[in-house]
């Protein structure tokens, strides 16, 4: 499935990759989060993989999509786990995050499967 910005690609049972692009734009985030909670009802998703590894910075803006699609995802039983997090972009959020993010984080998808 593709949504202007974002690829969502089954790699598994229950288990999607969520791809951003660098069109991406997140100030849209509420349509966003709409189409993509749809679409892992849709499939009976379980866990959704964010991959992060093109993102060098998390910004207040970025952080604020990533909180609102895994309480989004949260709501429909959908677990949200970042993977590939930069060291700049992890640096910069724990820069200004108060709080537990709402998401789970892991290096690659093997590492949270294990």
């Amino acid at each position: 499935m593709s949504i202007f910005g974002l690829h969502l690609t089954q790699i598994g049972s229950g288990d999607f990759l969520l791809d951003p692009s660098r069109s991406l734009n997140v100030r849209d985030m509420d349509r966003l989060i709409e189409e993509v909670t749809a679409h892992l009802m849709q499939v009976r998703a379980v866990r959704l993989y964010y991959d992060l590894s093109d993102l060098g910075l998390i910004d207040p803006l970025y952080y604020s999509w990533l909180d609102a699609l895994a309480r989004a995802a949260h709501i429909v039983n959908v677990e949200m786990i970042c993977i590939r997090m930069q060291p700049t972009a992890a640096f910069a959020l724990a820069r200004f995050i108060e709080g537990p993010p709402a998401f789970k984080t892991a290096l690659e998808i093997q590492d949270w499967q294990n």
